[in-house]
This record gives C-alpha cells, structure tokens and sequence, in this order.
C-alpha cells in the first residue's frame, strides 16, 4: 500500500508541477497563474504529509508543544529556536492552526523561493529544476527533512542574485532572513566578497576532475571519528551542538552501489561539460552556483563519513539538484546537435531514474514513503516504521 501510494503521489507531483511550470513559460495572461499552481500543489503535498521525512515527529512536536507559551519571547528564550521559525510556530499556536497549516507555511515559503530564484533563468529551467529535487529523492529525504537549515538554504540561493548584481545591502539583507531560520547562515556572509571581482572561480576541468577524484578517493581512507573531535567547538557556535552529541553514532553508509558510481561519473559529466553549459545559458546566477556545487560535491565524498559534517556543508552540497537541472537542461535543448550530447543526456535521465527507484525501494527505510495526514488508519504503520528506525 505504501509503495504504491508513494509512487502515485511522487508521480502526480512530478509530473503536474513540471507540467505547470513548462505553461508558466508561455507568453499568455495565465503565465503567472500557472506557476502559482505549482507552487500550491507543493505546499498540499508536502504541507498534508505524515511521518515524511526523519525530523517530521521532532517539528510536529515541538509546534504541538509550544502551545504552553504565552509570548514569542519565552518560546525563543526557551526552545532556543531562531526568530523565524519561532514566530511561524508561535503564530500558528496563537492563531489555532493545525499542524498541517504549520507545515504548509514551512512548504510554501521553501518553493515560492526556488521558484522565484529560477523561474527568471528562462529555457524552461524551472520544469528541470522541479525534476531533479522531486525524483533524486532530495525532496523527500532532505529538502522536507531538515526544514529549517533548508529554508536558509533557500533564501540563500535567492539572494545570490544581489551577488551577481553588486548589491551587498540586499544580500546581507537576505542572509539576516535565512539566519532567522538557521544559525549557520553565519557561514553564508562572506561568501559575498568571493565574487566581487569574479564571474566564476573554477574554470579548469582536468583540475576540477582531478580533485573530485581525489576527495572520492578519500571519502574511503580517512577515520573521520577522529577529526569530529577538533571540530566539536565551532560545531556549537554554528548551531550543530546537538550533532557532536552523537556523532560516533552519525555516519553515513560508504559502501559502493549503482547510484553511487553513476552519481560518480555524473558529476565529471558536469565538470567536463561546465563551460559550455555556462556558454549555453550566459548566466551569472549559475555561475556562481557551479562553484558552490564543485566545493559541496568534492567536500560531500570527503566528508561522506559523517552526517555532522556533511551537514555543516549544506549551502554548497546540496545545490547539487540545481547544477543536474541546468545541465540536464543544456543537454535536452542540444541533444539533437551531436550523438555525445544525446547520449549524455539519456544517461543523465537513466541516472534520475536509477535514483528515483533507489529512493522508492527504500522508501519505508529512509522515511519517504508517502502518508496524508487524514490518512488516520495509516498512521500507526507509518509510526511503526519510525519507531523501527530508531530503535
């Protein structure tokens, strides 16, 4: 039941919210009105989801337990919640709105972002950016997990625009609204001052490919247990206390698999290819965000060995869904110039596949299949799988 209800509910996303977003392109008055759409069907799906996602229980408890406050200030004082995120729980207790509500708000300000960041890239962007965070599974497992430190992301990423365009003010602006979210947007400040006088940083692929290389190759020789222990401290001031708690027991499976090795091979993909899809879209938006993804990529296969570490590399890491969508992109609009592109471009479609599969077969394990939460008869299965996880 639940495998084939999660494959239904993905697919339906997928597959309506790519739909709507390739219509928002057209030159009509129901443009805007269609990419409104997408973003409402987001904000049901993931706002009216239940147990979906690892943190889904730990956000739900403490909107539910926050009712005991009786201002903003106490909650803040108290659960040690940053300011954002603790007025959108204490607003939705004052205001008596069900969890779903709360989470719904959490959804809808997660998407509006993306779409607002990518829609103006143009060449039906949006609909491959939509592909790539729903069917690698991102969505599910990461994007709808560890809300808060996301929606930072978020803002992030739509802040770079000022970046591009030399505006320091708009963008210290924006990171002061992700750091409303997650502490560790402290990190995200100076990366301002990276690209004043640069369009790009990382331009040489034989070098790109060869360090890639290299930090896969280390993901499966250094004891990260052991470095874990140096950085404990700055882990505190950035918000990941609770991380250095746990980390003996926070490491993340190294084992070799299909998904792993075409992972592999898709980022060379993409650094071998980085100039001409740079050339191809002529956006300076994509590149600074290439350099973010070839940092958080080489850094994901070194610090493959630990979740804690592995978390405080987010801002880079996980733009990774957005450098597949330009590059998938790239290679569907020029797959008809050579046979290398076309064949490049059905590998990276059988990779998404392959991931989306991979996803949906371990869907009752890693928290992503699919329950509504009127679904009350399901609920107890969906607990059960929680439970199990933990114990």
């Amino acid at each position: 039941m639940l495998y084939l209800q999660s494959i239904l509910v993905y697919s339906f996303l997928t597959i309506s919210m790519c739909y709507c977003a390739y219509l928002s392109y057209s030159k009509n008055n129901t443009s805007q009105l269609w990419g409104l759409i997408s973003i409402i069907i987001f904000t049901l799906v993931f706002g009216l989801r239940y147990g979906v996602g690892v943190d889904y229980y730990s956000y739900a408890n403490v909107y539910e337990y926050a009712e005991k406050y009786t201002s903003l200030v106490d909650l803040i004082e108290g659960e040690l919640f940053e300011v954002g995120f603790s007025a959108i729980v204490f607003y939705g207790n004052f205001f008596h709105l069900p969890v779903y509500v709360f989470f719904s708000i959490l959804a809808f300000i997660q998407i509006t972002l993306i779409y607002k960041t990518f829609k103006p890239e143009g060449n039906n962007l949006l609909v491959f950016i939509y592909l790539t965070l729903i069917l690698t599974g991102f969505c599910m497992y990461s994007f709808m997990n560890i809300i808060r430190h996301e929606i930072a992301l978020c803002f992030f990423l739509y802040g770079i625009k000022y970046i591009r365009d030399n505006k320091p003010t708009k963008y210290f602006i924006t990171c002061l609204f992700a750091f409303a979210f997650h502490k560790s947007a402290l990190l995200i400040f100076p990366l301002y001052f990276f690209w004043i006088h640069k369009k790009s940083i990382f331009n040489n692929s034989i070098i790109q490919i060869t360090i890639l290389l290299a930090c896969f190759a280390v993901s499966f020789i250094v004891p990260f247990q052991t470095i874990l222990a140096y950085v404990d401290q700055f882990a505190v001031m950035i918000g990941y206390d609770k991380y250095s708690d746990i980390a003996d027991s926070m490491t993340v499976n190294r084992v070799l698999g299909i998904s792993r090795i075409m992972g592999l091979f898709t980022n060379i993909f993409i650094i071998a290819y980085n100039q001409k899809i740079k050339s191809y879209f002529k956006s300076d938006l994509f590149n600074i965000i290439y350099d973010l993804y070839f940092v958080g990529t080489c850094l994901g296969y070194a610090f493959m060995g630990s979740m804690m570490l592995l978390r405080a590399i987010v801002y880079f890491q996980h733009t990774q869904f957005i450098v597949l969508a330009y590059a998938l992109c790239y290679l569907y609009n020029t797959r008809k110039q050579t046979y290398t592109q076309l064949s490049l471009y059905f590998f990276f479609v059988v990779y998404i596949m392959v991931s989306y599969v991979s996803f949906i077969k371990d869907c009752k394990i890693n928290t992503g299949a699919y329950v509504g939460y009127f679904q009350k008869e399901l609920h107890s299965e969906k607990d059960l799988l929680f439970y199990d996880r933990h114990n």
